[in-house]
């Protein structure tokens, strides 16, 4: 079958531009060599210049016998063009693919070279702009967190539904496959302090208090704090990536359609894990952090296994412990909590699947470090 030229025609009536299209507007060497599209967006371009009064144009396509993404570029131009010179772009007579099409590309926002001028706002407006994302953050957040209590009640009575494998699973991942990290981190944490205490103490003669220094220390925060980072930065990070991606997948969507919670489904297996997991890890990291500094001891001061740990299990009592073994659960929590909040509010693209991975890790931190800093105030007023 022949293919019929491309043609356009072009009439003024009173405020209405109507433009009739006919033949066939597909993008092969014919019509690139007559350069249709772009005579036909000078023509459009002129128009719109010389009709001051133009109100509305409207396209009709009865006579196209077939197009593809050249004509869909002329038509997104001229919609630009509309916009442009505030003109109406009637759509009612184009086909349904196309219309879907052209609404399609409007929804994808524009990056051109002048974005970063129109963002370029005043001192105060973005101070205002970041206190009011501040607060609809925490909205969110403290929206999430009554979400899971009710979910975690619903566990306690025995209506929750989710899977215990997924905990199990949970319990592996931010359990038993993040020892070797936190072994790692936490030894040369205890040896760090171990050595800045073995410069200090030495000066007074007082060697041998360098196992009080360190198994406290490691005990009451240091190790719960450590782990909690690392657990942030690993587990944390993981959750708000697990959940933006079923997110952005519509797997999330699709629990509820299917009457499932989402919170009781993902986030509290989640939410279990971490709980169970991170006072144990942080009992763990206490242990690794006091041999790190039983090293330091012995290579610097030549002070023997024995002595160590004998000043450390007098100096280290049940509430230095129970300190520890409490702030790691809320630390867990707190990594748990905003690692699935993150996930489940990031956006619907793979871009803001990272954006929510990388704001979970920060925000953990951060409330981490406030948490640990109001606990230590309060063991300090209850004299633990």
């Amino acid at each position: 079958m022949d293919k019929v030229a491309p043609e356009f025609k072009i009439a003024y009536n009173n405020s209405l531009l109507e433009i009739k299209l006919a033949g066939d507007w597909t993008l092969d060497s014919e019509l690139s060599a007559a350069r249709l599209p772009d005579k036909f967006e000078r023509e459009l371009e002129q128009q719109f210049k010389q009709n001051s009064e133009l109100q509305s144009v409207q396209i009709t396509m009865d006579q196209v016998t077939a197009w593809n993404s050249a004509l869909l570029t002329s038509i997104l131009s001229l919609s630009e063009l509309c916009e442009q010179y505030q003109v109406k772009f009637d759509m009612a007579q184009l086909p349904l693919e196309m219309n879907r099409l052209i609404k399609l590309s409007s929804k994808i926002p524009s990056r051109g070279i002048n974005d970063h001028h129109e963002k370029n706002f005043s001192f105060l407006h973005n101070v205002g702009s970041d206190v009011i994302a501040s607060v609809k953050d925490v909205g969110e957040v403290i929206k999430f967190i009554s979400e899971s209590g009710v979910a975690f009640v619903s566990m306690i009575k025995g209506k929750a539904i989710y899977r215990s494998s997924d905990t199990w699973l949970i319990m592996q991942q931010t359990g038993a496959e993040a020892m070797p990290i936190v072994s790692l981190l936490n030894f040369l944490v205890g040896a760090i302090l171990g050595y800045i205490g073995a410069m200090q103490l030495e000066k007074f003669g007082a060697e041998i208090f360098i196992g009080d220094m360190v198994g406290v220390a490691m005990t009451r925060e240091i190790a719960a704090i450590i782990t909690a980072i690392i657990m942030a930065g690993r587990s944390g990070a993981s959750f708000a990536a697990q959940l933006g991606t079923m997110k952005v997948n519509e797997e999330i969507d699709a629990l509820r359609s299917m009457g499932l919670s989402p919170m009781e489904f993902l986030v509290l297996p989640r939410m279990i894990g971490m709980m169970l997991m991170m006072p144990l890890l942080a009992i763990y990291a206490s242990f690794m952090g006091v041999l790190g500094g039983a090293l330091v001891a012995y290579a610097l001061l030549n002070i023997t296994f024995e002595q160590y740990i004998s000043v450390v299990v007098k100096s280290v009592g049940l509430n230095d412990i129970a300190a520890g073994v409490f702030m790691a659960t809320v630390f867990g929590v707190i990594v748990a909590v905003v690692g699935c909040q993150k996930g489940m509010s990031c956006g619907n693209n793979a871009e803001a699947v990272g954006a929510s991975t990388t704001s979970a890790v920060v925000t953990s931190t951060v409330i981490i470090f406030i948490s640990a800093a109001v606990l230590t105030v309060i063991y300090g007023v209850l004299g633990i």
